[in-house]
């Protein structure tokens, strides 16, 4: 295609928008707020998914010693655990140490005692391990084997919490597909709608065109660009308030153990993705309505 023909294609595709401001501008509206909510959505999902590769990653279990087990039983059951292959690190952790550890973190009250005074002769932890895997696929192997072992009352571990993050990610990635197909048809309908009117306003023109031979192509690619540009006006709409508001919840909420992902890392793949379904809703809106109604 000549570059002076994409050019008219193009400069008429803005015409036919500005001829029909009012449709034109519910159209883009409707392309933002679809987009806006699969954006929603897709950050979502990617913070969810880097949470539960986080829990993954730390590749780490608890394991508690059962009550009345005494000092050489429970050493015993450490130098166990680092037998087991694939157990890299194992880190002692005494009741006595937990429950100062846990002392010093929930501090004192007004009148300078701890929540936990007096419970210094009843300590209510337990001598535990913490354990490091060198792979976290193999946690559930690890876990059945320090199970087995005498004087081992628990064994807690990551691997269910990831497992249920997991199928939540499943469930928001099916629910926001079909959210996006639901919204982005009618904005396809909204948009046909203005192809339409842009179709009725220039039927003469249209007649005159085909009168002298143009082709159905030459025809229909001004209402096809006009469909794509809205699409695209949509989605860059969309980008710029999604990275707003998320750049401002990265700014004001903060959790310890909940690291959201920075927006630098996912600018790029949310362009790319508003791009094509930005442009997919508005061609898809504008070619039914120039197949059904330009009847060329």
């Amino acid at each position: 295609m000549k570059t002076n023909r994409i050019q008219y294609f193009i400069r008429e595709g803005f015409k036919n928008i500005a001829r029909n401001k009012f449709m034109s501008v519910a159209s883009i509206g409707t392309s933002f707020a679809t987009l806006f909510i699969l954006g929603v959505f897709l950050v979502l999902t990617i913070n969810v998914n880097d949470w539960a590769q986080q829990l993954a990653r730390d590749c780490q279990m608890q394991v508690f010693i059962a009550e009345g087990t005494n000092a050489e039983q429970y050493t015993a059951v450490g130098r166990e655990i680092q037998k087991i292959e694939h157990v890299d690190k194992v880190e002692k952790y005494t009741k006595e140490q937990i429950f100062e550890e846990m002392k010093a973190e929930l501090g004192v009250d007004e009148n300078g005692e701890s929540i936990l005074t007096g419970f210094e002769h009843d300590n209510p932890y337990r001598d535990s391990y913490k354990v490091t895997l060198k792979n976290p696929e193999q946690t559930a192997t690890v876990r059945k084997q320090i199970k087995n072992m005498e004087g081992v009352a628990k064994v807690t571990d990551f691997q269910e919490t990831v497992d249920k993050i997991n199928a939540a990610c499943d469930y928001i990635r099916t629910f926001s597909f079909w959210v996006f197909i639901i919204l982005g048809l009618i904005s396809a309908f909204i948009i046909s709608n203005s192809i339409k009117t842009s179709v009725f306003a220039r039927r003469k023109e249209i007649h005159i065109m085909k009168y002298i031979g143009a082709t159905n192509w030459f025809v229909r690619w001004p209402f096809l660009i006009e469909g794509i540009l809205i699409g695209l006006l949509g989605a860059i709409l969309s980008y710029l308030v999604i990275w707003l508001v998320y750049w401002r919840i990265t700014c004001v909420v903060t959790i310890d153990f909940i690291q959201l992902v920075s927006f630098a890392d996912i600018w790029g793949y949310l362009a790319i993705v508003f791009s094509i379904a930005g442009v997919l809703i508005g061609l898809i809106g504008s070619f039914v309505s120039v197949r059904k109604h330009l009847k060329v």
